[in-house]
């Protein structure tokens, strides 16, 4: 309990400017959105954990009905006791200006997997649904300038103040109305004031120590993603081998789930994003993947990898690879590549969009329409792995990452482990229509790039988009 007052208490007294680290569950890009059902309600929940933990998220729950009495939010642990016996659910608080749309926020206290269990009331009944979050505490708040400058000023002030006070004091206490200081008064004020400001030194000396240990008790508190170290074989295999650089405890590495299918989703791109390749390496020892690469030029590429833990908590592990000219396999199964300025496919996808601005911070439908050679809607999409399409959207700086399915950003492994009874797949086993969307919020402003891939016909064909976002 002591731990988490000081927690707290650091994360309120410092101020908030820090960067967003380059590596976490999904790159740059900490919000969670899930498109989904709760009863007889389609939701599009929005959870935006904080970036220091505990701290507060902030939750937007989107309804498409009209017939919406209540929202309630609680948080709560993905697994274990403490997921099965909720506390009070909060209210959830309705928009003024969307009847639509209902926000609150919660108190995430510890680092790891949790959820925010969303129930409904309306006129259709009561619905639930499970949002699944991973807390990883994403920095620690720096004290900006002006602050430091305005606290360190008190602290002076207090100080003087307080030695000029007990110098004053002792010099003179033991005078009589209107009786003059003499030399030994002035002694003991002098004497005093030395011990006063020995006193308040060893008071800054040591509060500073505590504070020290404080921030760096906080400091390891801090996420530290795995570490990812790539080589490739004299027979074109990449092997991927992950270490834990330590963070709150030993993590685990042999307990990744499967998440569509795979242990590993593995996106290597160029630095101009002008090539993508979508990989899913076979886990071959604990902490070890390979996979046999295709075809690829000389160049150094960045690589996100995704992986889920069977505690429900994401990561995306991000490395750098470097190498020669590789004459490599045929892609075949969910694996797939992109290259600008390749032959184009039978077809194209097409971004359905209105005038309105892409800006940050914002629940976006991003809506695609897959059309064939003569512009019509097509009627041949397959599931690919589970979902009718996916989008991974990167900015041009490489430091924002999301891989985004039409049920949102949350692994479907994840979904699965907040919700077991719920089958999470069964609003895509159908086939899926000719337009794909894909929930998302733009974290920062900037340029980005889109990936949006889907299957036809037991071929993956890839669409690439451009957004500057305000």
């Amino acid at each position: 309990m002591r731990s988490c007052r000081s927690r707290i208490a650091i994360a309120l007294l410092l101020a908030a400017i820090a960067p967003q680290p380059r590596a976490s569950a999904h790159v740059g890009s900490p919000d969670v959105f899930v498109e989904s059902h709760a009863g007889p309600y389609r939701l599009l929940v929005t959870v935006r954990p904080p970036h220091a933990i505990p701290g507060v998220a902030d939750v937007e729950v989107l309804t498409t009905s009209d017939d919406i009495r209540e929202v309630r939010i609680v948080p709560l642990p993905l697994t274990g006791p403490g997921a099965q016996f909720a506390p009070v659910a909060d209210r959830a608080e309705r928009s003024a200006e969307d009847p639509r749309l209902f926000t609150g926020h919660l108190w995430l206290m510890s680092a790891g997997a949790w959820q925010v269990r969303v129930t409904i009331a309306g006129d259709r009944g009561e619905g639930m649904l499970s949002v699944p979050v991973p807390t990883l505490p994403q920095s620690t708040l720096a004290m900006s300038t002006g602050l430091r400058a305005t606290l360190f000023a008190l602290m002076l002030l207090l100080a003087a103040g307080f030695v000029g006070i007990v110098s004053a004091m002792a010099r003179e206490a033991r005078l009589g109305a209107g009786e003059p200081t003499d030399r030994r008064a002035r002694w003991r004020g002098r004497i005093a004031g030395a011990v006063a400001t020995l006193v308040v030194g060893g008071i800054v000396f040591l509060g500073n120590m505590w504070w020290g240990v404080e921030a760096s008790s906080y400091a390891r508190y801090v996420y530290k993603p795995l570490i990812a170290t790539p080589s490739v074989t004299a027979d074109a295999r990449l092997r991927l081998d992950l270490r834990d650089p330590g963070w709150i405890g030993s993590r685990r590495l042999d307990d990744f789930v499967l998440d569509h299918g795979h242990p590993m989703h593995l996106f290597v791109v160029s630095p101009a994003l002008d090539r993508l390749w979508h990989l899913h390496p076979a886990e071959t020892a604990t902490g070890a993947f390979e996979q046999r690469l295709p075809e690829m030029p000389a160049g150094q590429y960045e690589m996100f990898a995704d992986l889920v833990h069977a505690t429900g908590v994401s990561e995306t592990v991000t490395g750098q690879l470097k190498t020669a000219a590789i004459q490599g396999a045929p892609l075949s199964g969910d694996d797939s590549a992109w290259a600008e300025g390749a032959a184009a496919e039978v077809g194209k996808i097409v971004w359905v969009r209105d005038d309105t601005p892409l800006v940050t911070k914002r629940l976006t439908i991003l809506t695609f329409r897959v059309e064939d050679a003569s512009g019509q809607p097509v009627r041949d999409l397959e599931l690919y792995m589970g979902m009718p399409g996916h989008a991974i959207v990167v900015r041009r700086d490489l430091k924002v990452f999301a891989h985004v399915h039409p049920s949102g950003s949350a692994p479907m492994a994840a979904m699965n482990i907040a919700m077991p009874q719920a089958a999470s797949h069964a609003s895509h086993e159908a086939a899926p229509p000719s337009t794909v969307t894909f929930p998302y919020g733009f974290p920062q402003a900037g340029a980005y790039r889109i990936f949006v891939q889907v299957k036809r016909a037991g071929r993956v064909e890839t669409a690439v988009f451009d957004a500057d976002i305000r």
